[in-house]
Parts: structure tokens; sequence; C-alpha cells
């Protein structure tokens, strides 16, 4: 039942037909989980804290950056430095405390994920990967849940509902592949237009209360794309191509991605496995003086914002042009932010002058700076 205090808050949006007491007492039992508390997280959480849902579950793992402010318009100035989760669920309960908010600062992974979205209603992807967008997927297949899909590059943005009914495509159906590393830009490489990112988060909001609400066309097998340079949208649909039921549980899905990044034939035997170092197995390693021999395939700029130490830059635009400064009698550890172009140098180099002592950074100067180097700046 909706209190006094309720009745007034909402008042604006009980009087409209569609959605009246019972549409708000709707509004007020759902639970709905937001992955990434980041651009597209921020004005997903603060439409669906204002219009009144119940209960909503954040998860995420990073703390906030200058760099954020642009486009998560949740955070102040003042938050740098401060985890998303907990300091965005206390911004939010001032402008809403009748709203419940589970926290989960922590990165959704194959192991926590059926335990974390089996007690909501809804999933709203605001995540900026693959290996999580396949996570969530999965997860929702095996859960049978919902989940709201939002994507955003440069000044383009996608928006979809996957796994609405049993009839539903899934995420898989838009994607059977992940894409390679370039393909798959990321913001700190690409970056990204702050008011693209509001406007596709405000988007998966009006899908999340259409589907509480049970009023609308919801964006059940169909992909909406919106060009925010010339103000154009457009929806096509999306078949249905994939068995749900191949799906049995939770995989690595960072590995899968990343099997897919380096993909090659089968007459290329050298290139079929991907060896990866872990930031803590290189730290070791560096410690114990073994010559290694560190590249960095980041652009100059993000280079400039943190590096290994002795690490040569050489973006992976131009990693064709400096192959002969890849010593092939050494092991060489190749990074760049989260791993994805690394990965994508490593088939390169392997096919191309099949060294064989190549080593993928896990997580990249990103996961090294979450774990190992604490002081080192991020972005």
């Amino acid at each position: 039942m909706l209190s006094i205090q309720e009745l007034r808050r909402y008042h604006r949006q009980i009087i409209l037909p569609k959605v009246g007491v019972a549409g708000q007492n709707s509004l007020k039992n759902a639970r709905v989980l937001v992955i990434g508390a980041g651009g597209l997280g921020c004005p997903l959480l603060e439409y669906l804290t204002a219009a009144g849902v119940g209960r909503i579950g954040i998860v995420d793992s990073d703390s906030v950056d200058v760099t954020n402010l642009q486009r998560q318009v949740i955070y102040r100035t003042q938050d740098e430095g401060k985890p998303k989760a907990p300091t965005s669920a206390e911004l939010l309960q001032q402008r809403n405390p009748h709203v419940q908010f589970d926290i989960f600062q922590m990165q959704l992974n194959s192991q926590n994920a059926l335990q974390i979205i089996e007690n909501y209603d809804i999933v709203a992807d605001c995540s900026d990967n693959f290996p999580t967008r396949y996570l969530v997927n999965d997860a929702c297949i095996l859960l049978k849940k919902p989940f709201v899909y939002g994507a955003i590059y440069q000044f383009e943005g996608q928006v979809s509902v996957f796994n609405l009914h049993d009839a539903s495509p899934t995420y898989r159906c838009l994607f059977p592949k992940p894409p390679s590393a370039e393909e798959a830009p990321n913001c700190a490489t690409a970056g990204v237009f702050g008011l693209l990112a509001g406007m596709i988060g405000l988007y998966q909001a009006n899908e999340v209360l259409k589907i509480i609400l049970g009023v609308g066309e919801v964006l059940d097998g169909k992909l909406l794309m919106i060009n925010m340079l010339d103000a154009t949208s457009r929806t096509i649909k999306i078949k249905q191509r994939f068995d749900k039921n191949s799906i049995t549980e939770l995989i690595d899905y960072d590995v899968f991605c990343n099997s897919y990044s380096t993909e090659v034939t089968s007459s290329d035997a050298i290139h079929l496995s991907l060896k990866s170092i872990t930031v803590q197995e290189l730290k070791e390693a560096l410690d114990r003086g073994e010559d290694i021999f560190l590249l960095d395939v980041r652009e100059a700029h993000e280079y400039e914002i943190c590096h290994l130490e002795e690490a040569v830059q050489i973006p992976m635009s131009s990693i064709s042009e400096h192959v002969d400064l890849i010593p092939q009698n050494k092991k060489v550890v190749v990074y760049c932010h989260h791993g994805m172009r690394s990965a994508n140098v490593i088939k390169y180099l392997e096919k191309k002058i099949q060294h064989r002592h190549l080593y993928n950074l896990a997580g990249g100067i990103h996961q090294w700076a979450s774990e190992i180097d604490l002081a080192m700046p991020t972005y």
C-alpha cells in the first residue's frame, strides 16, 4: 500500500490513465538490478528512483574519476575517488527516501551473478564491455529474467529488451560472437558524447517502467538505434536465432570473448591458444628480475596517464610498422587498458612473425592499478 507521502509524491504519475494507484503499487513492489553506475546507469538510476521503483540493486566495483563527471551526472566533484555503488545509493536515497537500495560493491562474475540476479525482477545492463553483457544474458536465460540492454559509442547508441518471454530473442541473437578488439573500442579510447549516455540511459529506464507497468510496446525483439549528430533514430527487428537451451551454466566470459578476438583458421595451429599472465604473476616475475619486454599498445595520451616502468609504447594502430622493435628471444608481456587490444596484437604478432613468447596481461593496466599499484592514476 502507498503511504500518504507516497501518494503526494507520485500524484502526477498516478493520475495517468495507464498508471493509477495500481500501477504505482506495481512500481513500489518491483525489484530492479542495475549493472553499472556509470554513464548509462546514472540517468537510469535517477529516473527509476524518481518514479518510485521500490527496490533497486546497484552493482559496480569502480570509483568516481574526474573524467566520469562529463556524463555520470549523479556524482559531484567532491565525490572523486569514492566508490560508485554506495555513493550513488547515498545520493539517490536523499532524493527519494521511499526506495530501498541494495549495494553490491563488486564486479559481476560467473561465481556471483546467479545469486545476485535471482532476487530481482528485471536486470538493466549498463556495463561497457562484452564479457559482462554475455554474462548478464546467460544468467538471465538461466533464471528466466528479462534484461534491458543499452550501449553507446561516440555519438550513437542502442537500446533493446532481451529474454522478456520464452520466445523473445536474446543478446546472443544480436551478437552470436563477440566482436574483435578493433570493433569494440571503449569510451576511454573512442570518446563518448555525454548527452548520448543520458539519452540511452533514459530509454532504458523507459523500457524498465513499461515492463513493470505492462503498458506500451516494449522493445522486445527490436533494436532501437539513435544517432545524436543528425537527430535520427530507427528500429530494426531481431530474429530469434540462438537456442536458449544450449545455455546450461555460466562460463569464463573474459576467456570466451578473448577467444574470438584471437580466432584463426585450423591451419594456423600456432594461434590456437592465447597465453596470459596475471598482474600478480607479472609483479612476482619483475621482482625476481626476470628479463621481460613490456609492450604497451595503447595510444600516446593513455601512456602519459599511466604506464609500467620501462614499457615500450607502440600503439596497436601502428604495430605492423614496428615489429622489428619486438624481441623474439625473450618473454614479451603485452598490455593495454583492459586486455582486449593487447590480445588482438598478440594474434597479429603470432601470425606475422610467429612469435612464441607472447603473454597477454589479464585485465590490462587497469587491473595493475587496482591490485598492484594503488597510487597509479586510472581512467
